[in-house]
């Protein structure tokens, strides 16, 4: 498919057949006219395409409505817009040249062979602006007037081609946008619920925090607890004791009496 790019659109180059060729002037028109086109169209041939512009420009003088004339003139802007070195210059070229195409299309009833081809030459302008849409537009108009036009049915399949794959790149470049979203916002998510689980973790270590917390004791303090504990139920102790042997005393001295 490249090859047939390059065969039959060549960034508006002669392979064009007769869309790209110059037109003879008209029989109606009058013979100074014809002969300026005449000359235009020899030096058209022969690459000289500021020379031939200025003899088409002559013979619109004499015949503006020459629509030979004009759309020749319309070829040598597309010619050396080709050829400009600035994009200045070859946005005006361009622009001159449509604008020349374009009013000879518009006379499909009086030279429907000349505004077919007119409309090719338009269907080429856009294709080299990569804007598809308008090439297609463009064959399509130029083969209702000349349907068995072959370079024009081929031109346009391969502009449908290349509108197809513009649309199927942009919808991938839709996907693709769609897809780094759906993955940011699950990004987004994950970083807000982390966020979260933080902030309870934070919350929950802060309420542990100013809890009260019990008392511990001192080993040394609890030592001495347990010692004077210990002390005070030794004297219970002795107390009791003591209490009971003196019971035990008194009861033998009384049985001594009786006897």
């Amino acid at each position: 498919m490249k090859f047939r790019y390059q065969l039959v659109l060549p960034a508006l180059m002669l392979a064009f057949f007769m869309a790209m060729s110059v037109f003879d002037a008209s029989a109606t028109g009058n013979r100074k006219e014809r002969r300026m086109v005449t000359q235009g169209n020899e030096l058209f041939k022969g690459g000289h395409y500021l020379e031939a512009a200025e003899k088409y420009q002559q013979a619109l003088k004499l015949e503006p409505s020459s629509k030979e004339a004009l759309f020749n003139l319309g070829l040598t802007y597309i010619r050396r817009a080709q050829a400009a070195q600035s994009d200045s210059l070859r946005a005006q070229l361009s622009k001159a040249g449509a604008e020349a195409m374009q009013n000879v299309a518009q006379a499909v009833d009086e030279k429907p062979n000349l505004a077919a081809s007119a409309l090719f030459n338009l269907g080429n302008i856009a294709f080299h602006s990569e804007d598809y849409a308008g090439a297609v537009q463009m064959y399509k108009q130029s083969l209702r007037i000349r349907p068995e036009d072959e370079n024009t049915r081929r031109n346009l399949r391969i502009a449908q081609k290349k509108l197809k794959d513009n649309q199927d790149d942009k919808n991938n470049d839709q996907d693709k946008q769609d897809q780094d979203k759906q993955d940011q916002d699950q990004n987004k998510d994950k970083q807000d619920q982390d966020q979260q689980q933080n902030q309870d973790q934070q919350q929950q270590q802060n309420q542990e925090q100013q809890q009260p917390k019990e008392q511990e004791i001192n080993p040394q303090a609890a030592e001495q607890i347990l010692q004077a504990m210990e002390n005070k139920e030794n004297q219970t102790r002795a107390r009791v004791n003591k209490s009971n042997n003196g019971e035990n005393a008194a009861g033998r001295a009384k049985n001594n009496r009786r006897w």
